[in-house]
Formats: C-alpha cells, sequence, structure tokens
C-alpha cells in the first residue's frame, strides 16, 4: 500500500498552488477595497459636508471656494484660509460672498 509522506510530491504541489490562490484572493481584495475608496470620494466630490446638496465652484481674485447655493456654507482650503488672513483679505472675500449670496435669495 502506499503511503503520502511529508515530501510526497502532490503534497508539496497542493501546498504552492494554495499559496498562489491566497495571493490571487489578497490581490483581488485589494483592488476591491481600492475600487471602494475611490467611489466612496467620488460620491462626495463638490458635495456640501453640511446638507449634502451640491457645491459651485467660485474663483475670486485668485482665490477658489466652493459653495453650497442651498445652506450658504463656504469650503475653503487651509492654506487658501492662511493667505487670506496674512494678506487682510478675508474680510472683503466674506463681505463680497454675503452680497452674492443675499442677491440669490433675493431673485428667489
Amino acid at each position: 500500500m502506499y503511503k503520502e509522506g511529508p515530501g510526497d510530491p502532490s503534497r508539496i504541489e497542493d501546498e504552492y498552488f494554495y499559496k498562489k490562490d491566497r495571493e490571487l484572493i489578497e490581490k483581488m481584495k485589494a483592488a476591491e477595497k481600492q475600487k471602494k475608496d475611490i467611489l466612496e470620494r467620488t460620491q462626495h466630490y463638490h458635495k456640501c459636508s453640511k446638507c449634502g446638496h451640491g457645491m459651485e465652484e467660485r474663483v475670486r481674485e485668485e482665490i477658489s471656494l466652493l459653495c453650497c447655493q442651498h445652506c450658504e456654507s463656504v469650503h475653503i482650503s487651509l492654506k487658501t484660509l492662511e493667505d487670506l488672513t496674512h494678506h487682510n483679505r478675508l474680510k472683503l472675500i466674506v463681505n463680497e460672498l454675503r452680497d452674492h449670496l443675499g442677491n440669490l435669495k433675493e431673485s428667489a
């Protein structure tokens, strides 16, 4: 009668293919996770964090702002905010945004 031992070729081959299958499964899981992360990020792109409505990009004096037309939230990057406060232009931009949003409410 034939007995399989630890050095049996069929067992070594099975272990090899098991390891290869595990590597493929891990690669597939990583690719699926990456796709899921990208989809999750794109679903929130240009969406207001407060109300979920779309944001409109406005550029004023080379400053990019995202403005929500629904709840009037304004999103601004930290670097842009630092630049504004450094040059004392923040108050001017805020006043301009208030005027613009006030005009939108009046026309609605």
